[in-house]
């Protein structure tokens, strides 16, 4: 397969630290002005869209990857056309080490049969760059966006106990299941890191 151009990836990395701020800016203006939430309102009970109760960590969470989203699609769209997926789902069988794309098509067959079972334990990474086939993945990018405390770089989430992947974090399957070196995690002010 053939390995992503170093300046191409670096001006990727760039673009997507450059979404990452401007989500975690226009969001936070939109909520709190000029100042960042505190300690106490991130974990403050709120209702999202579909109406469940979350804590508004996680609803500023899902509106900055929003934005992000939408802006890494339009910067890399220009970089990479064509050699890119945002939020992708993929399957990984720990034992035979085979990872497998799902198209949106399918992922949307199965939830529209209502046989979400199948996709317990699918990868769904922010940003996905490949080849042009999504199946050929050469980097791999989650934004993370912590609520209040911006100035400690976001860990890779750990699975929990009963998941297929319980013992492992977020980065190792990545690095297994899509035979990357640097998954990367970019967030806002801190920029990208493993």
């Amino acid at each position: 397969m053939k390995l992503l151009d170093a300046a191409l990836k670096q001006q990727v990395q760039e673009a997507l630290e450059e979404c990452a701020d401007k989500a975690r800016a226009e969001v936070i203006l939109a909520n709190f002005g000029t100042r960042s939430p505190t300690p106490l309102e991130c974990s403050e009970q709120v209702r999202d869209a579909q109406g469940r109760t979350i804590t508004r960590a996680m609803k500023l969470g899902d509106e900055m990857h929003r934005v992000a989203l939408q802006c890494a699609e339009e910067k890399l769209t220009e970089l990479r056309p064509g050699g890119f997926s945002l939020e992708p789902t993929y399957l990984y069988d720990l034992d035979s080490e085979k990872t497998t794309w799902l198209s949106p098509a399918e992922v949307a067959r199965i939830r529209q049969r209502g046989s979400t079972g199948e996709l317990k334990g699918s990868l769904v990474p922010d940003v996905v760059l490949h080849t042009g086939d999504p199946s050929q993945v050469q980097a791999v990018y989650d934004f993370k966006f912590p609520c209040a405390d911006v100035t400690k770089r976001s860990r890779w989430r750990d699975y929990p106990s009963g998941h297929p992947y319980s013992g492992s974090t977020q980065g190792d399957i990545y690095r297994e299941a899509f035979k990357v070196a640097d998954p990367m995690i970019v967030q806002p002010w801190l920029g990208a890191g493993l």
